[in-house]
């Protein structure tokens, strides 16, 4: 009975893990903003713009990145910070090239910008009664966030309406921060695994990659179109990194 419930467990962990295979990465780009603490990153269809943070006073803004790597523009988001070690503030970011979309970890909120800075939206997940959101990405119609406890991601129209719940908990390893759209899947991303894995939207682990840089702490990830761009927690670098299978 032993031997059967092991080969039922291996079973079990084959059928989690799908088709999902190691895909080729390629390092393509690396942009370096000197003396900047970077904890989101979003592309909207034209520029990068990242979540920025100071730790004296507790700041986060969001900016847009020029040509040349340097930030053309900003604005403060609010955020009220308790302290440096647990509060992450207003990490993650997406755009639906129009606005900017950003999760607010401790209140548990959406907000959508203007690219002036202005709030336009914000909202929770109806059916939580405090989100703990760790990646957000538009699809071209609908938001979606990861809530880090529960390892879902949610569906959300425009208004903050939800319209579906896609469970990841039998995902390993466990993926808990940051979120992407290419146009066909998501990637999401594994912090202290420094893994990033492609999941259809329904769920199922269909491929992954070794995170960029050596050590953990994935925090952030977009798509510009044809790469994966890759922020780490408070790095000052944003990584362009091209698939293949």
């Amino acid at each position: 009975m032993l031997k059967i419930g092991y080969l039922i467990l291996v079973l079990s962990f084959l059928f989690t893990c799908g088709s999902a295979f190691s895909q080729n990465a390629e390092l393509v780009e690396k942009i370096t903003i000197p003396n900047v603490k970077l904890d989101g990153i979003a592309w909207d269809g034209k520029d990068i713009w990242v979540v920025t943070y100071e730790s004296s006073p507790i700041k986060w803004q969001i900016a847009k990145v020029g040509t040349e790597g340097d930030l053309v523009f900003s604005f403060i988001v609010p955020v009220d910070s308790l302290d440096d070690v647990h509060n992450f503030g207003m990490t993650n970011i997406t755009s639906d090239k129009r606005t900017i979309w950003a999760n607010h970890w401790n209140a548990g909120l959406i907000y959508r910008f203007s690219k002036k800075g202005k709030i336009m939206t914000e909202f929770g997940v109806p059916s939580l009664n405090q989100l703990i959101p760790v990646g957000i990405a538009w699809d071209g119609k609908y938001i979606w966030v990861l809530h880090w406890s529960d390892k879902s991601l949610y569906k959300l129209d425009s208004k903050g309406k939800e319209l579906d719940k896609v469970s990841l908990r039998k995902l390993r390893p466990p993926v808990d921060m940051g979120l992407a759209w290419d146009g066909d899947n998501f990637w999401v991303g594994s912090r202290g695994a420094n893994r990033i894995t492609r999941i259809t939207p329904k769920g199922e682990a269909t491929g992954f990659i070794k995170g960029p840089r050596e050590s953990g702490g994935i925090r952030d990830l977009a798509w510009d179109g044809e790469n994966l761009l890759v922020v780490y927690q408070q790095d000052s670098t944003i990584y362009k990194v091209r698939i293949s299978d």
